[in-house]
């Protein structure tokens, strides 16, 4: 298998990846960026989407009332998955538009990465004597190179695109004001081989410039001299890009080979969701419709079958007269019989319940209920659900983008310090904190660790404490409160102040009763 063939690593001599390295040199990171957002819009094109993976029913008329879908035709993918995973791909990005739930699932797992809770570290070789500057150096360099990647804004879309698509190709841009990650279509890119670092490569399938040349100009100059390669040698239709200027995330990362959306199997639940909502739609519109019936009233003791107590013609002229007064969803008709009253009502309340029942069962499929769904069912519960869903959004992505920022950093840098990301989520990362300063109590070093989760990096808080300690000189002029926690032990004992409160989870019985105390209150 092709995947399996290993890269060397790097060596540590510094490779020169920051210059922009287009052929037209004036193309800078923001005309980049606005590229790639004009490329999105062009390529995006859901109409053809449609038609290719063809679940809409195409014999839909003008008199039909709502759409639906054909899981026949899903069904038939999945009996062949590697050779329709540019359908199932395109009908992850079809559904991730077309379904708010789906959308908010994809969202739910790739914003749990938080890549501001981050450590860099140099790592000391502690059987020789260690130069400080030489350490300070290579330590503030990588925190600058940091700094510049942003890449807890860069690797959200990277991270979405993963779990819409199962894998995500992207190549590097950097110049002296900036860095981006070019989205690649995974229609062009397969995985290739695997780095010393189990870091991923990819080939990309140059037969794509064939129709899009005019485009070149803002790709790398590799796309434009391999582009020139496969124009000479058509065997060299797919070739293996520069892992310097590659990353390459995967969710499913038990088969290199082959790449399928992560929640496939809830396809065809989000289809049926869809036609229901569709349906309810039309029965919505049905309720507010009204049905006006004017009555001919026949004349009593009459032998013939026409007269009635108006006159024809002056009853159809007041009639039309009415018609073109009545609002679109009110109708009118002339009987000269008795019609009972017309009524489209339904049992809103059921055709609610039955679509939140719906989305609630898709949400509890797919992980996240208890968030997603906005059914807190107990402290304990929702915490244990919470860390079960970080473990599945981040257990097989966040080493890969740990290890790839560490190989980055060796192409750009050189000798760096090591960046290590810790493993939690918006939802955690308090809990961790809470952690951390319990070993901070105990000596361990984690002043910095305790800082990236208030938010700040590395180089923030160290300017900080330059700042507030040895330009304004802080410490000297505010003086804590005092309290328990400032006083020494025979100041204020527990006998005293009453003892301190610990902070103890409440089961989920306890968390209830509190609830129930303060709805009372």
């Amino acid at each position: 298998m092709a995947a399996q063939k290993l890269k060397s690593p790097p060596n540590n001599k510094k490779v020169n990846a920051n210059t922009p390295s287009t052929e037209n040199k004036h193309v800078n990171i923001a005309e980049l960026r606005k590229f790639q957002s004009d490329y999105d819009k062009k390529t995006e094109n859901f109409a053809a989407v449609k038609d290719a993976i063809q679940l809409l029913d195409l014999t839909k008329t003008e008199t039909r009332s709502f759409t639906t879908f054909s899981k026949e035709t899903l069904r038939s993918y999945l009996k062949n998955p590697k050779s329709n995973e540019t359908n199932l791909r395109n009908l992850s990005k079809f559904l991730y538009r077309l379904s708010q739930p789906y959308r908010r699932i994809i969202g739910y797992n790739s914003e749990m990465i938080d890549l501001t809770a981050t450590s860099v570290i140099p790592l000391i070789d502690l059987t020789k004597d260690n130069a400080e500057d030489k350490i300070l150096k290579t330590y503030y360099n990588t925190l600058l190179q940091l700094k510049k990647m942003q890449l807890e804004k860069e690797i959200t879309k990277c991270a979405l695109i993963a779990w819409r698509e199962d894998t995500f190709y992207g190549y590097v841009y950097e110049d002296d004001n900036g860095f981006f990650i070019m989205p690649m279509n995974g229609d062009y890119c397969r995985v290739s081989s695997v780095n010393y670092d189990n870091t991923l490569n990819f080939a990309y399938d140059f037969s794509y410039f064939r129709s899009h040349t005019e485009t070149l100009e803002y790709w790398d100059k590799e796309f434009n001299s391999k582009y020139t390669a496969y124009q000479k040698d058509p065997n060299l239709r797919w070739q293996e890009l520069d892992p310097a200027r590659t990353i390459c995330l995967k969710i499913n990362i038990d088969d290199y080979t082959m790449s399928l959306p992560p929640y496939i199997a809830l396809f065809e639940t989000i289809i049926d969701l869809i036609d229901l909502q569709s349906i309810q739609a039309v029965k919505d519109n049905l309720s507010i419709y009204k049905l006006l019936v004017a009555r001919l009233k026949p004349l009593s003791g009459t032998d013939s079958a026409d007269d009635f107590e108006v006159d024809i013609n002056t009853a159809i002229e007041y009639y039309n007269k009415l018609s073109e007064s009545l609002p679109d969803y009110v109708s009118s008709c002339i009987s000269p019989l008795p019609i009972e009253a017309v009524e489209f009502k339904g049992n809103n309340t059921e055709d609610t319940d039955m679509i939140a029942n719906s989305q609630s069962n898709l949400f509890k499929t797919s992980g996240g209920s208890q968030v997603l769904d906005n059914k807190k069912q107990g402290t304990t519960i929702f915490e244990a659900q919470i860390l079960s869903d970080e473990s599945n959004a981040l257990g097989s992505i966040l080493p890969q983008i740990e290890k790839w920022i560490n190989r980055y950093l060796t192409y750009v840098l050189g000798d760096h310090a090591y960046v290590k990301y810790m493993k939690v989520s918006q939802y955690t990362k308090d809990k961790k904190k809470k952690s951390l300063l319990e070993s901070g109590n105990n000596g361990v070093p984690v002043k910095l660790a305790v800082a990236a989760l208030d938010g700040f990096d590395a180089l923030e808080t160290l300017s900080l404490d330059f700042l507030e300690n040895k330009v304004l000189k802080l410490h000297e002029t505010w003086i804590p409160f005092s309290t328990s926690y400032t006083q020494s032990g025979n100041a204020t004992t527990p006998k005293s102040s009453g003892g301190q409160t610990k902070d103890t989870p409440l089961t989920d019985e306890g968390d209830a009763t509190k609830q129930q105390g303060k709805n009372k209150m």
